[in-house]
């Protein structure tokens, strides 16, 4: 009987389910953020060119197109043309608007009215213009990047 009790006297306290949880917790967060690095590492998608003005004009020559002839075959090349970009990562959410209007309203009509040419032209003539990339100022090397100060203050305190 006495050995019973040194025996249990000797043993470790037991360990309250609260600190065996942290532990826990604190491994679970270790090792999600270990492979969080090799998840973002492995994930990069490979770089996607920005469209090139030369595409964004085929758009706009397709919807124009399709605007005029009214025929399938120029709507569907149309909607063929501005479809993938509604998609891409770069483009602008006005650029995708305009882009979805003409994949929307290229469908041959009964009658070609003008209300419906007009409703293709307008977004194909502003495709080009707000898709296309924008280039971030350059620096003027003559001037600098301040104007020169004028003297038109007060003087208050000289």
């Amino acid at each position: 009987m006495m050995v019973g009790m040194c025996i249990r006297s000797m043993a470790l306290p037991p360990r309250s389910n609260q600190v065996h949880g942290r532990r826990q917790i604190a491994s679970w967060i270790l090792l999600l953020a270990s492979c969080s690095g090799l998840a973002a590492q492995a994930g990069t998608p490979p770089e996607i060119p920005y469209p090139s003005i030369e595409t964004l004009r085929k758009v706009q020559l397709g919807a124009v197109a399709c605007a005029r002839e009214n025929t399938a075959a120029s709507c569907s090349q149309a909607k063929v043309l501005a479809d993938p970009l509604i998609d891409h990562p770069l483009l602008p959410s006005g650029c995708k608007d305009l882009l979805w209007t003409i994949t929307y309203r290229a469908k041959p009509a009964d009658n070609n009215t003008y209300q419906r040419r007009e409703g293709l032209e307008q977004p194909a003539a502003d495709v080009v213009r707000s898709c296309q990339l924008r280039e971030p100022p350059t620096p003027d090397s003559k001037g600098g990047g301040k104007p020169a100060a004028k003297d038109n203050g007060f003087k208050f305190g000289n």
